[in-house]
């Protein structure tokens, strides 16, 4: 095999492969990502319970100030119908009316509370609906991503080994300059030169399209011994098979 050749043979099964991990890599990010959001909205969705239940809290301490002053109202109005004289009749009253008025004031912020746990709980039961959707989607994630893993695993095993073979075959500096472009280009390593006229030694790189010196497409006619690069985008040049026949 040529060196161009063993250059395709590389980069086909490195594409393949770098297919197959982007693949699992997307359905990880995916899980991660819906998890985070189960997260946080399982974080607010707890806030909102906790107000919840500290509004119902301050409700329930009211009832029970607002029974005490019942109670207490009530065995002054059996004092009051007890009452033998004017004075003390007129200072079990007056205490009575204090105790009403602090009575309405509890009753008036307790149903000012109750509100607000209506409020709450309607807020809290849309957000139980929404952390149970999320829940769902990433179970959905989960399995997409099991699945994924499972179905990509053993062929990614048999593309490593190709990959490892495929490398072997090529010059240690050549190899070299593959893994530096590959890294770079997110695995678009090769680029076809593209020949716009022969006549006017017009051609351009298939990847950035920018125009090529001459030079390089004599070179790649002229050996196949060593590898050209585009001087703009940095890939391997290689000659279609048309035109590197001509």
């Amino acid at each position: 095999m040529t060196l161009t050749e063993d250059l395709m043979s590389l980069y086909r099964v490195d594409s393949q492969l770098r297919g197959l991990r982007t693949r699992v890599e997307n359905a990880s990010d995916l899980l991660a990502a819906r998890t985070r959001k189960l997260h946080k909205l399982t974080a607010e969705h707890d806030e909102k319970a906790s107000q919840l239940r500290q509004l119902q809290a301050q409700v329930a301490n009211l009832e029970g100030e607002s029974t005490d002053y019942k109670a207490r109202i009530e065995k002054l109005r059996s004092e009051l119908n007890a009452s033998t004289n004017d004075k003390q009749y007129r200072a079990i009253l007056a205490e009575m009316k204090s105790l009403e008025t602090l009575r309405d004031e509890i009753e008036t912020t307790q149903l000012g509370e109750m509100e607000k746990i209506e409020r709450a709980e309607a807020e809290a039961n849309t957000m139980a609906d929404t952390v149970s959707d999320q829940s769902r989607l990433c179970e959905a994630a989960k399995s997409e991503h099991e699945e994924c893993t499972t179905a990509v695993g053993e062929r990614v095993g048999e593309l490593e080994t190709e990959r490892s073979s495929a490398a072997d075959r090529m010059p240690d500096a050549v190899l070299t300059v593959f893994e530096e472009v590959a890294e770079i280009t997110e695995g678009e390593t090769l680029a076809a030169v593209i020949e716009l006229s022969k006549k006017d030694r017009d051609y351009t790189c298939g990847a950035c399209h920018v125009t090529l010196p001459y030079h390089l497409v004599v070179n790649l006619h002229a050996n196949d011994t060593g590898i050209q690069q585009c001087p703009n985008c940095d890939r391997i040049l290689y000659l279609e098979v048309a035109e590197a026949e001509a």
